[in-house]
């Protein structure tokens, strides 16, 4: 009887051993994936302040490409138009 409860009781150790080592194991996991989380919400933070900035670029390029003669006039007036619209809206909450 006694070997048996030995017996058990030897088991029951293993498989605590066992599931101690999964946890610590998945507890490593989750940090590693949490620190890859981090990397991939911070470039994704930069790859869209690049994708802003590259699409200004494109509409000044337009803006300047029409305003020298290119076919872009209307693009060119349409952000002229926006511009202005901008400026006075700066002005009107200066003078409040």
């Amino acid at each position: 009887m006694a070997a048996k409860q030995d017996a058990v009781i030897n088991e029951l150790n293993f498989k605590i051993d066992k599931l101690i080592k999964l946890y610590i194991s998945s507890l490593e996991q989750n940090q590693h994936l949490e620190g890859k989380i981090q990397d991939l919400q911070t470039e994704l933070e930069n790859v869209q302040r690049e994708n802003k900035n590259l699409n200004n670029q494109l509409k000044t390029t337009r803006v300047a490409s029409a305003i020298s003669g290119g076919d872009g006039s209307h693009e060119a007036k349409i952000r002229i138009n926006q511009l202005v619209r901008e400026i006075e809206k700066c002005i009107a909450l200066l003078n409040n």
